[in-house]
């Protein structure tokens, strides 16, 4: 009796115990018999199979016999199980005749704390699905069969197969290859015998039939069992003869050709039609040379003949392993992710630095259609820390080397790249009929602001995503810029600010991404003459490149057309103690649009100030009447860069200031100490522009006493403002319209100026 492992003894003492509670239904015959594989027994059994048999299954005899093959690493090695014959050869998940497989996925299916017990369960499984020919039932995809492979090459099929196969017939051509290196093609089309021109068609090839019926759910091992085979197919063997001939005739002496078999034997979901599965027979150089001696010959080379019949006779097969990658078969790995949403767009990505190189290799894998990255910098030494670069990209430019690496992936897409500065043209080189997505990853304020301006005077009429991460890479923010929204990504920043700062400015993702600029600490990793950057390794940007973009795809199917988002997010790490403070969101939408009247500024005025506005004209009419001019201040920001006014909110009047139905004299007290509450509420982004009043029953044009008020703003107080906005508020009583006007400083000494010169009389 050979030696036991622990582990062997445990299965012989479960199997015993199995046996002797299953009321006969499991005999031992030979609980330990020998085996010729070092260290393994085998375990002799009978098992009553009357209850599984129910006439439209496997034909089991009242009694199998099966035998357990047992590694002494039991239970972390499950044990093998085959019958104690060869009759249900062909049977779906019966390998060699004998072996039964139990196990889609040992992995995931078998646990090795059950031991035998989940062992026999899993049997209990099989059998009976066995017995109701439910091994491959009608609604789940097929167990493919098995070919052994001998050979080392490996083959990938790419392509789908033809969707007309004949109903009473074969379909035969040849499947078009790509070499990938020695020992592995892809295959990438097809091309039926008809259409088959040139037999050197510039690229390898491999003769293919592809049948309208199943073949067999073990391969032969032996030339003629598939010369058999196929011949009970449908394929007489005069045509495989001829083929093989034909074939013969392509590559060189020492190459070896191959044969695709396709048999309707797949499918990857229940419903759905069979589709081919694919096995590749490979055939040796020395084969080939005996057929192109007998095409050459015509027939009349003996000798060959005989070497092909000797073959055919008692050569193996030689099977290549073949790995499926048909969309038809192959469900893709990332099927329903947010990711996936990628599959098929076409998508522009600006920056090709820590988070750019890795968001467009994510693009890529997906399944993009076509990347176009542009980017002007060049890959320095140091980067390389946290960037998909090696030491050999080092001194060429980013998007050019990064171009390399994305194509040598393998996978479809067209890739493009662009070495251009971004800060002198961005969007504007593009025709966005021929993209479907934008993704700004340069965290540049330059580009920011290129692209704000562009955004001014031309529509963008796909999404744009643009992400950063804080100064320590510790925390992510993705802002999303839909196609109808009214502005660019400093604008979307800009009303994201003053929403956090209203509802958030304690917490420290707001703290971290717009710090008070007295806490900011500079990192430049050559102090003194690179420039600043960032702090951060490999393993944050990849967290936050991939949860970044996740959270922006996820915006872009849940935000209206015309707004926007910024989403704060913290590292899981930093934040694992309350998971709810590790996230802000914000969802925009457009500012009210004004053109201001003497520079063709653009004005953008928030709904609060709307609301103040309204809010003051509903008190006034309430305590004294319509018809009294009213008015305040206005807080927001002048954007001189942009060309842009920023109105966020309104005040009333200040209870110096005086009214009456002719005139609003708009007072000072308690200004002072408002417009520094505004300032600091709003991160330094909000603060005093300029005033605002009604004319209740006229149109919003500046009085003399409104350019008086304009005069003593810019020139007779203390450190007056270099320029200042006017509101009025025309016909405010009855149909409200707002009337801006930016006035400078300088413009009104030039009015004075000419005033005097003129005699006083302008």
């Amino acid at each position: 009796m050979p030696e036991l492992s622990r582990g062997q003894e445990l299965a012989l003492l479960q199997i015993s115990d199995i046996a002797a509670n299953s009321n006969g239904a499991l005999e031992i015959i030979k609980l330990v018999d020998e085996s010729k594989s070092e260290g393994y027994i085998w375990v002799r059994l009978s098992l009553e199979t009357k209850e599984y048999r129910t006439g439209n299954g496997v034909a089991f005899r009242d009694r199998e016999r099966i035998s357990l093959h047992i590694s002494p690493a039991f239970p972390f090695k499950r044990p093998e199980i085959f019958f104690g014959h060869k009759r249900f050869i062909g049977t779906p998940h019966v390998q060699w005749g004998d072996y039964i497989c139990l196990y889609q996925s040992e992995e995931t299916e078998y646990d090795p704390s059950d031991g035998m017990f989940g062992f026999f369960d899993r049997v209990e499984i099989w059998m009976r699905a066995a017995g109701k020919g439910e091994l491959d039932p009608d609604d789940a995809p097929l167990h493919p069969p098995v070919a052994y492979t001998t050979s080392s090459t490996t083959f990938v099929a790419r392509s789908n197969t033809p969707n007309a196969l004949p109903q009473d017939g074969i379909w035969i051509g040849r499947a078009d290859l790509r070499r990938v290196r020695d020992n592995r093609f892809d295959i990438v089309g097809w091309t039926h015998l008809n259409d088959w021109g040139d037999t050197e068609p510039g690229h390898p090839i491999a003769a293919t039939i592809l049948f309208n019926k199943p073949l067999a759910s073990e391969y032969p091992t032996k030339v003629h069992d598939l010369i058999n085979l196929v011949e009970q197919a449908g394929l007489s063997f005069g045509l495989l003869y001829s083929l093989l001939k034909v074939f013969s005739l392509v590559g060189t002496d020492e190459e070896h050709a191959y044969f695709v078999l396709g048999a309707p034997m797949r499918r990857k979901a229940a419903g759905e039609p069979l589709k081919p599965h694919l096995t590749v027979w490979e055939i040796s150089p020395e084969t080939l040379r005996s057929l192109r001696r007998i095409v050459g010959s015509k027939g009349d080379d003996d000798v060959a003949r005989q070497e092909l019949a000797k073959w055919m006779a008692n050569a193996d097969t030689s099977w290549c392993d073949v790995l499926e990658d048909r969309p038809e078969i192959v469900n893709r790995r990332d099927t329903g992710t947010l990711l996936a949403g990628l599959t098929d767009k076409r998508i522009i990505l600006f920056g090709c630095g820590a988070l750019g190189s890795a968001v467009a290799e994510m693009a890529i894998r997906s399944g993009a259609s076509r990347l176009h990255i542009v980017d002007s910098g060049k890959v320095k030494p140091g980067i390389l820390v946290r960037q998909r670069y090696s030491d050999g990209d080092i001194g060429l430019n980013k998007a050019s080397a990064l171009h390399v690496r994305l194509k040598a992936i393998g996978l479809k897409c067209d890739v493009t790249s662009s070495g251009d500065s971004l800060t002198l043209q961005a969007l504007s080189r593009f025709d966005h009929s021929q993209w479907d997505l934008v993704i700004d990853a340069t965290a540049s304020v330059k580009v920011t602001h290129r692209l704000e301006l562009e955004l001014k005077t031309q529509d963008l009429p796909i999404p744009m995503l643009s992400m950063a991460v804080s100064a320590a890479a510790e925390n992510g923010s993705i802002l999303v810029r839909m196609p109808k929204f009214g502005g660019g990504p400093h604008y979307i920043a800009r009303q994201a600010k003053l929403q956090a700062f209203a509802k958030d400015a304690d917490h420290s993702l707001v703290k971290a991404f717009w710090p008070e600029r007295e806490t900011l600490k500079v990192f430049q990793p050559e102090p003194g003459c690179s420039a600043p950057t960032f702090i951060g390794s490999v393993a944050d940007i990849d967290y936050h490149a991939a949860g970044l973009l996740n959270v922006g795809l996820s915006r872009l199917g849940s935000l209206e057309q015309d707004s926007a988002s910024l989403d704060l997010i913290a590292a899981s790490w930093l934040q694992m103690g309350d998971r709810r403070r590790s996230m802000l969101s914000y969802t925009l939408q457009s500012y009210a649009r004004y053109d201001e009247q003497l520079h063709g500024y653009t004005v953008l005025r928030s709904e609060i100030a709307a609301l103040d506005m309204t809010g003051e004209l509903k008190r006034i009419a309430r305590t004294l009447s319509d018809r009294i001019e009213t008015g305040g201040l206005i807080f927001g920001e002048i954007d001189d860069a942009h060309r842009v006014v920023w109105v966020d909110s309104l005040s009333g009047p200040p209870p110096d200031s005086t009214a009456s139905e002719t005139q609003f004299l708009c007072g000072t007290v308690g200004t002072t100490e408002l417009n520094e509450f505004k300032s600091k509420t709003s991160g330094r982004s909000s603060r005093f522009i300029g005033i605002w009043h009604t004319h209740p029953v006229s149109r919003g044009s500046p009085s003399q006493d409104d350019l008086r008020a304009m005069l003593a703003l810019l020139h007779f107080q203390n450190s007056p403002p270099r320029q200042v906005v006017m509101l009025i508020v025309g016909h405010a009583a009855t149909r409200r319209e707002e009337s801006y006007f930016l006035y400078r400083r300088n413009e009104f000494a030039l009015i004075l100026r000419r005033e005097i010169q003129d005699g006083g009389q302008q």
